[in-house]
């Protein structure tokens, strides 16, 4: 599975360096992403991988950090499911822009997803919760690729959109007037809207050193769109992602 992820950037990327192999998969590697959605500047992050199945049953990291869930094939192809996991928090230390306006807890998260893989094309829709109170949820339309898979090579081309409701936009990008009176960077009250927030793009390659180890390595960007883009905790409506991992198959 492939989605756009929920502290955002992070859970997209870690759920992008799961390549559609159809194997179980372990490994682990190192990201890069933005301190947090809108910042300037970057962070390293281990990226855990990880991908296993058995029946209906599966434990991925296809929203972020590792979860589980059941899906079932309805149609050649097409497949629909549910899962729980865990959503990451932002630390108000990790930007000056952020200070004052306090921490986000990590937290669980549930949700629903539909798939569908006709040959070399893949596309997926989900619905994720946050279970904490106001955090709210977000829809996520993607879409990948198979532009080369020769030999030990495979080649992945995707990209993906986000939208969010209004309590996760509020969560995520608002500064209510409280946060606004004890704001180190002075920031004036925003109360965004629901709407599109982000957009995303990606390559990924992976290299098959033999028939259980292989190399997965990830590059992309992702941009900001609507009510989001507009936040004043917004430094960098559009930034860069990418990261490399070895993962074993068995």
């Amino acid at each position: 599975m492939i989605q756009d992820p929920r502290s955002l950037c992070l859970c997209f990327l870690l759920g992008a360096m799961q390549p559609a192999v159809g194997q179980d998969l372990v490994g682990g590697g190192i990201a890069v992403i933005p301190s947090y959605p809108g910042a300037d500047d970057y962070r390293l992050l281990p990226a855990p991988i990880l991908n296993f199945q058995r029946g209906p049953f599966f434990i991925s990291n296809s929203q972020g950090l590792p979860g589980l869930g059941l899906k079932t094939e309805i149609a050649p192809g097409l497949s629909v499911g549910a899962r729980v996991g865990i959503g990451l928090g932002r630390k108000e230390n990790r930007s000056d822009r952020l200070a004052g306006l306090g921490d986000l807890d990590v937290h669980g998260q549930y949700g629903v997803f539909a798939e569908w893989t006709p040959g070399r094309w893949r596309a997926s829709l989900s619905y994720t919760q946050a279970a904490k109170s106001g955090y709210g949820g977000t829809l996520a339309l993607g879409g990948s690729y198979a532009l080369w898979q020769g030999g030990k090579h495979h080649l992945q081309v995707g990209a993906s959109l986000e939208w969010s409701n209004r309590d996760h936009m509020q969560t995520w990008f608002g500064v209510t007037p409280d946060q606004s009176a004890h704001s180190g960077a002075g920031l004036a009250p925003y109360r965004p809207s629901s709407g599109l927030s982000s957009g995303s793009a990606y390559a990924l390659w992976t290299y098959r050193l033999n028939q259980q180890w292989r190399i997965i390595t990830l590059l992309g960007a992702r941009t900001l769109m609507g009510d989001a883009a507009d936040s004043p905790i917004v430094e960098r409506k559009t930034a860069a992602f990418g990261s490399v991992g070895v993962a074993y198959s068995f």
